[in-house]
């Protein structure tokens, strides 16, 4: 017994010194690596830290982070090492894998920055890969991770998901998010990101053959470059706008814009790439003219070039494209056929449709000129074939983009016309009342007090019903309003989409005119159907953002003091406010023969002020609210008792009008 006793404890002694042997050795591993982990990070904030070495330590500090379960620190490193340069051709996938391990972890993070930046990174990696799919999931995500104070980062998700939205083929997606991404740029002031945005929507217009809107843009930055002297960015604005002369068959056009191009190249002088390509597509073009002298000097000038671009060589489309044509016109017709195929095979493999397209072009050119009709068939019948799915898929796009301008102005007069029907309902319903309570009167003679008592308590119920409909008619314009705002990025106009197609097939200036015309006026209606700003940004910069339009495009002088008012008041009084000064502002725009107008927003503490004031001829206040056409002033009154506000008007017959409405948060 007394053996068992000592066994026992002598096991008990044995454990004791394993546990705190155990226990030593863990404590020494833990400050090993905390030693460790130490030492990286300060060798991590050097300066001078060549890309292989910085890369190899943040290898070993994500394995450090993660044993220490540092989640906040290991999502950081992720971050840093997606962003460092790498020699392995295995980098990019083993940094992949490990944004996606970090991205495990992200219920362990509390910071809202770090968490989007995985999923945008992480996104990015999947954009490498013409995954597109992949990276429009993780840019969606990224944009949900993101807080409010993320601003900037949200502008960068939807400007990168629109971009893989644009690859993915989704035209009308893409569109919105740039659109999203540029207003919320403005608002941050950062210009240079709202001119990159406003480049995606050109070069996105231009994809799907919308070309006026896209020359419009260009037309901006290139002024706007030119005013900064940034030379080198807008002569890569002026050849993205010769290519779609190219593809519109405006050459004189197309080379002007070249040759301006090229000017400014030479005044900058700030990147050898940009300028090998220009070189060779001024050599195409000269080729395509049969000006063979000029086609050779600007081929030398795009070799001279290339030799200091490492990314460029005699396996680039670009030079490729050139050394075809110019071939074809030294009439080196077999060496063209070799260059051409190789155009083809290269083109195919990086998904390049416009070169692709050239490719068919140019070979179908040499083996006709070679003598080989059934070749020259072939390739002329893939180009056709390939152009025609182009086609396709650019109508479709296009109806997409169109649809809605067409049916707007339908829906809009149909709507105006319900307004009509319902004041008409009611100016009847009114007589209808006066004869039925004259009648009454006659009948009741001296029991005309209790009469008088039960019509004053009817009037108010009338009153009631009254405002409640007026309330729900409004709602529902605007719900109206909304759908038919949504709908414009979900279809097309069929008769605009013929016209369209009239001009790219037949060049028909008239019809172009017609086009551009109807495209003009109906996207303005569909501008101010239903403020998209608004719901993004908020009533202030909404109405800061209407005025600063009608400042640049009037001739009207404005001013304004404008408080930010966001989340102070509900959602629908925020859209009524916003449609009493449209409302407010047209009205001056069309009647007042004002020079000058001020729109003041002020905060109170429970309450909020709008004041739109002009110094135009004024008006008689009686005679227009009581006049059925002056259908502006009846609906300003019918939005504000819709919120519950009241409106204050003062106006004199050539001194000018001041509307006020004052609305309460609760």
């Amino acid at each position: 017994m007394e053996i068992e006793i000592f066994k026992k404890f002598l096991v008990f002694l044995i454990s004791i010194g394993f546990s705190s042997i155990l226990l030593e050795n863990s404590a020494l591993s833990q400050e090993k690596s905390l030693n460790s982990i130490i030492e990286i990070e300060k060798s991590l904030e050097k300066e001078d830290l060549k890309d292989t070495e910085r890369y190899q330590l943040l290898l070993q500090a994500i394995q450090i982070y993660k044993d220490e379960k540092a989640y906040e620190k290991l999502a950081k490193s992720s971050i840093q090492l997606f962003q460092t340069p790498a020699t392995d051709p295995d980098a990019d996938i083993q940094k992949k894998e490990i944004l996606k391990e970090a991205v495990l972890y992200e219920s362990e993070i509390q910071d809202s920055l770090i968490k989007g930046n995985l999923h945008l990174k992480l996104a990015a990696a999947y954009f490498n890969e013409q995954k597109f799919d992949s990276a429009i999931v993780e840019y969606t995500k990224a944009i949900d991770r993101f807080s409010s104070k993320d601003s900037l980062y949200i502008a960068d998700g939807y400007f990168f998901r629109g971009q893989a939205e644009d690859y993915y083929g989704n035209m009308l997606q893409a569109m919105k998010d740039y659109q999203t991404a540029r207003i919320i740029y403005q608002n941050l002031e950062d210009f240079e990101y709202v001119d990159f945005v406003n480049g995606g929507l050109a070069i996105l217009f231009s994809k799907y053959g919308i070309y006026q809107e896209a020359e419009e843009i260009r037309n901006e930055l290139i002024q706007k470059s030119i005013n900064s002297e940034n030379f080198s960015d807008a002569g890569i604005q002026f050849f993205n706008q010769s290519e779609d002369y190219r593809k519109q068959k405006k050459s004189e056009k197309r080379i002007k814009a070249l040759l301006k191009a090229d000017s400014l190249e030479n005044i900058s002088n700030s990147n050898p790439y940009f300028k090998t390509v220009l070189k060779f597509n001024i050599s195409i073009y000269y080729g395509e003219m049969g000006d063979l002298t000029k086609a050779k000097e600007y081929f030398n000038e795009g070799e001279k070039a290339m030799s200091q671009v490492p990314e460029l060589d005699q396996n680039s489309g670009s030079y490729l494209m050139a050394q075809t044509r110019l071939l074809l016109s030294e009439g080196k017709i077999s060496s063209a056929i070799q260059s051409g195929e190789k155009l083809l095979r290269i083109s195919k493999e990086a998904s390049n449709m416009d070169h692709l397209s050239i490719a068919y072009q140019l070979l179908e050119e040499a083996y006709r000129k070679s003598g080989q009709p059934a070749k020259a068939l072939d390739y002329l019948t893939a180009f056709k074939s390939y152009q025609d799915s182009i086609f396709e898929v650019n109508q479709a796009n296009s109806f997409a983009y169109y649809q809605t301008l067409y049916e707007t102005e339908r829906k809009e007069n149909e709507l105006l016309s319900k307004s009509l029907e319902v004041e008409n309902l009611k100016e009847s319903s009114r007589r209808r009342n006066l004869i039925f309570g004259a009648t009454l009167l006659l009948l009741l003679g001296g029991s005309g007090f209790g009469f008088l008592a039960f019509q004053l308590k009817t009037s108010k119920k009338e009153k009631a019903l009254q405002e409640n409909f007026s309330r729900e008619l409004l709602k529902t314009q605007e719900e109206e309003r909304k759908r038919i705002s949504k709908d414009l990025h979900d279809g097309l106009g069929q008769s605009l989409l013929l016209i369209k197609n009239k001009v790219a097939l037949n060049q028909s200036e008239n019809a172009g005119d017609m086009l551009d015309t109807a495209i003009n006026e109906l996207r303005s209606i569909a501008r101010s159907l239903h403020p998209m700003q608004l719901e993004k940004l908020g009533l202030s910069k909404a109405l800061e953002q209407m005025l600063e339009q009608i400042d640049r495009e009037t001739q009207l002088f404005v001013s304004s003091e404008i408080e930010e008012v966001k989340g102070f008041l509900p959602k629908e009084k925020e859209l009524q406010l916003y449609r009493i000064a449209q409302e407010g502002i047209n009205n001056i725009l069309k009647h007042s023969q004002a020079e000058g107008m001020k729109l003041e927003l002020l905060k109170h503490n429970s309450r909020v002020e709008l004041i739109i004031e002009d110094n135009g001829k004024g008006f008689d206040f009686s005679e227009k609210f009581n006049d059925f056409h002056s259908l502006g002033l009846k609906t300003l009154k019918e939005r504000t008792a819709a919120i519950s506000g009241t409106m204050k008007v003062n106006s004199e017959k050539g001194k000018g009008t001041k509307l006020s409405f004052l609305v309460y948060a609760n």
